[in-house]
């Protein structure tokens, strides 16, 4: 009976298991769900001198001075983490809370936060093949259009990014930290010289009316388009829509440049959208170089109002007695816009300064004079409320 049994049992268990075994293929099994999840952290601290600062103190009152002040805040301060379950899928999440501390009548831009955290990034990205020829991302994102709206806010050379970006992300996105939820199709090619790399992508844009969360009753979708061409040296390893610092400390010899466009048509706001605009990159030896200039069109009541803005910025290591990588920069940004843009009049914004990089682009710390000036109703003034002033600032960046 027993030498039935057994073999009879053996025989089941075998059975099973097969099937088990043949339905666990039917899965996707993770890599690794656990084992790639890698959390981040950053924080930009600023200590701030703002001069001729000026606001509307009373009700319908004019401008006037306010003190001269020093401020201290984490002007942007950012947790997270990213994680790659699959081979070929990649996630990321990132919190903000920026701006803590800042004082009302500081010159440095930007709202007060009191403690207010935000969702900054949630997307995932697929490498479609196994080359970096086809990737699609989709969630939460920023629209792959100028190089200064993509690259890393901690990661610039300036004191801090360019205003120009603001206007840029506020005409295609509506909003002045440029996400909105959609997807993008992009890839990199590489050869011995040559490096090309494009992006397209369609949005749900959700901040074209007053209402934060509606488009309104009118709708209709964003499309952004981007082409870079890179000449010797690329800016990055493989395919990812996140650009890194525009110093490379050295170790880059090469020029990118990138085209892009963005259109959107009927909206709350206005009949058709669109812009356009180029940008650079030039890295050889000591010398970094970087800048562009942007297109922004609106047309509302069959009215068509124009604006232009963007920026030029240079920096030049030096190292001394081979212990200190220091970085002096000079940075000028510029918008122009008609009367009737959402900004119209003229914002000028100059930033000269040096940095000392004490691990890369991990540790930094920086000294920047900033002077501002402008007219109109647009960053610098609103002609009633508020006109910035100049500034001086401290700043350390740490990233880990």
């Amino acid at each position: 009976m027993k030498k039935i049994i057994y073999p009879s049992l053996l025989l089941l268990f075998a059975t099973f298991s097969f099937k088990t075994i043949a339905q666990e293929s039917y899965w996707a099994k993770p890599d690794s769900l656990f084992k790639f999840i890698q959390p981040n952290a950053s924080m930009q601290l600023w200590s701030a001198y703002s001069m001729n600062e000026k606001a509307q103190l009373t009700t319908n009152g004019p401008l006037e001075p306010v003190q001269d002040r020093l401020d201290f805040l984490v002007r942007r301060a950012r947790i997270g983490f990213k994680g790659r379950p699959y081979k070929s899928i990649n996630y990321v999440l990132n919190i903000q809370f920026d701006n803590l501390g800042k004082d009302k009548y500081s010159a440095v831009r930007g709202s007060t936060n009191a403690g207010t955290l935000g969702i900054l990034d949630a997307y995932m990205t697929w490498r479609i093949t196994e080359n970096e020829l086809f990737n699609a991302t989709v969630g939460f994102f920023q629209p792959q259009y100028s190089r200064e709206c993509i690259t890393g806010d901690l990661l610039v050379n300036s004191l801090d990014k360019s205003v120009s970006q603001s206007y840029v992300r506020q005409h295609i996105t509506g909003k002045s930290y440029g996400r909105t939820t959609g997807i993008n199709l992009g890839g990199l090619k590489k050869s011995n010289l040559l490096t090309f790399e494009y992006n397209v992508g369609l949005y749900d844009n959700n901040s074209t009316s007053s209402e934060a969360e509606t488009s309104g009753i009118a709708w209709s979708p964003l499309t952004v388009e981007r082409l870079a061409v890179t000449i010797g040296d690329a800016e990055k390893k493989s395919y990812s829509i996140n650009y890194g610092v525009n110093n490379y400390f050295n170790k880059r010899n090469g020029i990118t440049f990138g085209g892009y466009s963005s259109q959107q048509n009927k909206s709350d706001l206005f009949s058709s959208n669109f812009s356009a605009g180029i940008d650079m990159l030039f890295n050889f030896k000591n010398l970094n170089l970087d800048g562009e200039w942007n297109w922004l069109q609106r047309t509302r009541e069959g009215e068509t109002f124009k604006a232009q803005t963007g920026h030029i910025r240079a920096g030049y290591n030096v190292i001394i007695a081979n212990k200190y990588f220091i970085e002096p920069t000079f940075m000028v940004t510029q918008f122009n816009g008609q009367d009737g843009y959402a900004a119209n009049g003229e914002d000028r914004l100059y930033d000269i300064g040096v940095n000392w990089y004490l691990n890369k682009k991990s540790s930094k710390l920086s000294l920047h004079y900033i002077l501002q000036e402008g007219h109109g109703v647009n960053g610098y003034t609103n002609g009633t409320t508020f006109q910035k002033g100049n500034y001086g600032a401290l700043a350390y960046v740490i990233i880990f």
